[in-house]
């Protein structure tokens, strides 16, 4: 029953703060973003500005080109117009085809920031289109599907776990030694510890607040921006055992020290590291063993699965298990430190 007033008490000053509200709010500045400015789908296609002089094989090659990429391509009239609309389309490309000696002649056109592997991109995809032209030409490139199964999610969907990973499953790690040494200071902890309640009584209310907070925000994000196409019961297992974790490293951290002030360079570092998970999210290329043995990186691609038609449900349930289990790790050593340290 004390554990339960403190948590009602703690929910009481998270709304007279107004952090909830915060939370609240800032969650539905993100929905609008995602829904009046973010794309359901970034275009990644460059656009190709092109000059073919006149010539008998203009009308030729112009519609070759137009059978590679109708939408993409943009016919001008001079070498100088590629230019200008270079300058005005920092994303775009030109190229210029002229004749001398009956020899076909390609000058592409590019920005400058071109790396050499893009440009010889350019190159050969230019070859290879002038040789399918040839006689004798055999095409000898095979493309094989590994997974023809395989769900990919709306750029738009994607970007939503990330948001779950950093706002409802680590908010914690900030907020909870906020309260905690807000507490400290307004002499709160001095009166809890000559009361009968137990330290992880009072932990576990400031866990619970937390929880709570980041279920409300998680959910409303979700709802607004995936509706109903999510699987609900994979989603809220994921927030709660990610959750739980998070404000439990936040708690261990904030009994290090006997002050916000000293305490946030070590919980900021600590959040900024975590974040790094989302580097290998959005380029999965790039997943050195730094990354991959952050918490964060199986957290992140967890919640990716609870958005699937078809998730694997084995990878987000290892996820929920080990982070509950991992949680309880965690609060019982905050809990160790916490009973040395609760009256500093």
């Amino acid at each position: 029953m004390k554990m339960l007033y403190n948590f009602i008490k703690d929910m009481k000053v998270s709304f007279k703060t107004f952090y909830i509200y915060i939370e609240i709010i800032m969650a539905l500045i993100f929905v609008a973003i995602l829904l009046f400015v973010v794309p359901e789908n970034f275009s990644s296609s460059a656009k190709m500005y092109a000059y073919v002089e006149n010539s008998i094989q203009s009308e030729e090659i112009m519609e070759a080109l137009e059978e590679e990429g109708t939408e993409n391509i943009v016919f001008l009239n001079s070498a100088d117009e590629i230019v200008t609309k270079l300058e005005e389309d920092r994303n775009s490309v030109g190229v210029e085809i002229t004749f001398k000696d009956n020899k076909i002649q390609y000058n592409v056109i590019l920005q400058g920031y071109e790396s050499d592997r893009y440009r010889n991109i350019i190159e050969n995809s230019l070859i290879a289109n002038t040789a399918k032209d040839m006689p004798g030409y055999e095409r000898i490139t095979n493309i094989e599907t590994l997974n023809n199964t395989s769900e990919r999610l709306s750029d738009r969907l994607n970007i939503l776990p990330v948001f779950l990973l950093l706002n409802s499953a680590f908010a914690g790690l900030f907020i909870v030694a906020t309260y905690i040494f807000m507490d400290k200071e307004e002499g709160t902890i001095r009166a809890f510890v000559v009361t009968p309640a137990r330290v992880w009584e009072y932990l576990l209310s400031k866990m619970g607040v937390m929880l709570i907070t980041g279920l409300i925000t998680g959910i409303i994000t979700t709802l607004l921006v995936a509706g109903f196409s999510v699987n609900y019961l994979h989603l809220i297992a994921l927030l709660i055992s990610t959750n739980l974790f998070g404000t439990a490293v936040g708690l261990l951290l904030s009994s290090f020290y006997d002050s916000i002030t000293k305490a946030m360079g070590t919980i900021m570092v600590t959040f900024v590291v975590l974040a790094f998970a989302s580097i290998s999210y959005f380029m999965p290329s790039f997943s050195p063993w730094m990354i991959k043995i952050l918490p964060s990186y199986p957290m992140i691609f967890a919640f990716r699965e609870a958005f699937l038609e078809m998730p694997n449900i084995s990878y987000i349930y290892y996820n929920v298990i080990g982070f509950s289990i991992l949680a309880i790790f965690v609060f019982i050593w905050a809990n160790h430190r916490f009973k040395k340290t609760l009256t500093v």
